[in-house]
């Protein structure tokens, strides 16, 4: 029997079917099926408005002109059978399963070249294609606001198990669930910020890895939704001193299971691809920044302690972008420590793939370790950041240009637009407390 029939057996068990699609802002977006419904949508593909992906963070209507389009038509999204999960959070008594799509041209069957989900998965592609493959994590932090829409505790008692056993009623029925939706989070804790907590995921292999972030986001969201409480993901709270991150953790296994990035040899056990990796991440930081730090409040973080202003890197460095850890063959990685929590999970993988892969094949030369001085500075806003990422012909090419362009536009026009003549920070914060909250 093949996976598409053992798929549309399971399907008529359960009372409803999500077929959940990521959008460009990261968020998850979609149709729900009866269940009985559902298995014909399985390889026919589900209608959904063509130009979804670009949408602004609650529907503001972006326009994308493309030579497929219809007039304000449709596209189809089809699921990765391989996705298919509990929604155990659902309401008592109903059974709800989910699944991941990526979305297609009606008008040839073709991919839409600005799904993120698929722009992910021809980066991991690309690493394959050279002998690679991707070991990755993320470390989530989000914040969890009470009724009255303020965070659950004051102050930064980072790693306090009083303060986490304080709200473990909240942090352990979410992970339950999680566990019974193949979502494995290894490590929770709190963080420095009011109300901020991290969620570490276990590293997975592949596009597996991104698909259970990307699942556990939108988990906290949803959770919270039922549960009389608010989980954001904004980079900063109007009264907060400090923000938050979505560290990118990350490594290359060769096809007989050695790390690459080990060297033994070396003096600081990074291997000569693991310094070209970093150089090409390096050489294109500036233009990352756009995917990293995707709304115009993740730029009040930048040159707060902890969160890096100028391209640097360094061994066990929290201060750098890219931080190196070198602890064995089997912890020594990399991590990205540009991203906001808003950042697009499947976005910020490919982009780092794409500028990692730019210096292995180019071989670069990776600059020495060391904090800040003189260095180039990233981008200080999200208008001069996108600037940045246009004129990154090389980044541009290798992610597509379907989906540079689409998310400049998106961003111009859903997101920077609402900003025009603001000036005080209180309205910028009203302004993203009604897109992402």
């Amino acid at each position: 029997m093949s996976k598409m029939e053992i798929v549309k057996k399971e399907l008529v068990k359960y009372d409803y079917v999500r077929f959940a699609l990521c959008d460009l802002n990261g968020m998850s977006c979609g149709q729900v099926v009866r269940g009985c419904h559902a298995a014909k949508y399985l390889d026919k593909g589900l209608t959904m408005f063509e130009g979804t992906l670009a949408l602004g963070p609650r529907g503001d209507p972006v326009i994308v002109n493309h030579e497929k389009n219809h007039c304000l038509g449709n596209m189809n999204i089809f699921p990765d059978l391989n996705t298919l999960r509990q929604i155990p959070w659902a309401p008592e008594g109903v059974k709800v399963v989910e699944m991941i799509c990526e979305s297609r041209w009606m008008k040839d069957n073709t991919p839409q070249l600005a799904c993120p989900r698929y722009v992910a998965r021809k980066q991991l592609q690309r690493l394959e294609d050279l002998g690679f493959d991707l070991y990755s994590g993320y470390e989530i932090e989000f914040i969890i606001l009470d009724e009255t829409m303020k965070p659950v505790f004051d102050g930064t008692e980072a790693y306090s198990h009083r303060l986490m056993n304080k709200h473990s009623k909240v942090i352990f029925h979410m992970d339950k669930n999680f566990q019974d939706s193949k979502i494995d989070v290894e490590r929770y804790h709190t963080e420095c910020a009011s109300g901020m907590f991290e969620a570490v995921t276990k590293p997975k292999y592949g596009i597996e890895s991104l698909d259970m972030a990307f699942n556990l986001q939108e988990g906290l969201l949803e959770m919270a939704d039922l549960g009389g409480f608010t989980v954001t993901f904004m980079s900063r709270l109007p009264d907060s001193t400090t923000g938050g991150s979505k560290h990118f953790n990350l490594s290359l296994w060769t096809k007989s299971g050695e790390n690459a990035f080990y060297d033994a040899d070396a003096a600081d056990k990074l291997s000569v691809v693991a310094k070209q990796f970093i150089a090409g991440i390096l050489k294109h930081m500036t233009a990352l920044c756009a995917f990293a730090n995707p709304t115009v409040n993740c730029y009040r973080n930048t040159g707060v302690f902890l969160y890096p202003s100028a391209i640097t890197w360094g061994l066990e460095d929290r201060l750098a972008c890219v931080r190196a850890k070198n602890d064995g063959p089997s912890r020594t990685y990399i991590e990205n420590r540009l991203p906001s929590p808003m950042g697009n999970i499947y976005l910020v993988a490919a982009s780092t793939i794409a500028a990692g892969l730019d210096g292995v094949i180019k071989k670069m030369e990776c600059p020495p370790p060391g904090e800040a001085e003189n260095e180039e500075l990233l981008p200080s806003s999200l208008s001069e950041a996108l600037v940045e990422l246009e004129k990154d012909e090389e980044l541009c090419d290798a992610l597509g240009k379907d989906l540079v362009a689409w998310f400049v536009q998106s961003k111009r026009d859903a997101e920077l637009v609402k900003y025009e003549g603001v000036e005080t920070d209180e309205e910028r914060f009203a302004i993203e407390k009604k897109d992402y909250l």
